[in-house]
């Protein structure tokens, strides 16, 4: 089962070699499809997924956190998809979004800014200039929101397994490059690799049901999963009565051995989830 995240710039084609690579693996070819199904699983409102990673996030979101709230819900869709079958997610995010999974590659094709900016200007009829700062724009964006969601910088290296400089290197050779490392070991689901997957699932799971019964700011809360045993921690603003059917219903998801509830109820700060 091969799971690979493929980060490219917006508007620079790299989506063709994200289809290619699917194709050759007999995966599932994944970007803004999640958003949506995630919409429709959650009852969200498609323009309000949608939007998650379009914008950087208005203050009275932040105060919210509405849009972490979709956030946990497109990562468990994503997660589900990825524990179903091999995947292939040039999304945004990817890097991020999917970084737990210990067999997933992590590519960032790395185009000219010249590339994108000539694809940019053929698109929407911009001059040079004009679409030179639509491309610095998005990039700015982008940073912004990798920031905020996951702190982290979604230039940085050292979050992908392998840049390729599509500069030098033919789209062709670059998908023969990532199917092929899709095939090494490193990259393969192994039966030692197994456990670590299964956790990583049913935590994503577990975000998106404390997201859905509005408990209270995600970014409070930690859960981490160790072979099917469950730990909690963080502040909670919500009852304590429903808290605990919050952690009844988790208790009784498929996987889930043991469930060591470590969350405190009480006043933090004035709390909204829209």
């Amino acid at each position: 089962m091969a799971i690979v995240t493929i980060t490219r710039g917006l508007h620079s084609g790299g989506e063709i070699v994200a289809e290619k690579v699917a194709e050759a693996l007999g995966a599932r070819c994944v970007s803004s499809e999640v958003l949506l199904e995630a919409a429709r699983k959650y009852n969200v409102p498609e323009d309000k997924m949608l939007q998650v990673f379009e914008k950087t996030p208005s203050f009275w979101e932040r105060m919210t956190e509405s849009r972490r709230i979709h956030l946990a819900y497109i990562q468990a869709t994503l997660a589900d998809w990825a524990g179903e079958d091999s995947v292939v997610y040039h999304g945004n995010a990817g890097q991020e979004l999917l970084r737990e999974v210990p067999h997933a590659l992590k590519i960032r094709l790395l185009y000219p800014i010249e590339t994108r900016v000539q694809r940019i200007m053929e698109q929407f009829n911009y001059s040079q200039d004009q679409a030179r700062r639509f491309v610095e724009q998005i990039d700015e964006d982008r940073t912004k929101r990798m920031r905020y969601f996951f702190n982290a910088d979604w230039r940085d290296p050292s979050r992908y397994d392998l840049l390729i400089r599509m500069e030098r290197i033919s789209a062709k050779v670059a998908q023969n490059m990532i199917v092929d490392l899709t095939r090494q070991p490193e990259f393969q689901l192994t039966e030692e690799k197994a456990p670590a997957f299964k956790d990583f699932l049913l935590k994503n799971r577990i975000y998106a049901e404390l997201a859905n019964a509005m408990v209270g700011r995600l970014s409070l809360i930690s859960v981490s999963v160790q072979k099917g045993i469950v730990t909690m921690q963080g502040t909670l603003t919500s009852n304590e009565a429903l808290v605990e059917e919050v952690v009844e219903r988790i208790r009784s998801m498929e996987g889930v051995l043991q469930v060591n509830n470590e969350i405190v109820v009480g006043l933090v700060y004035q709390e909204w989830n829209v």
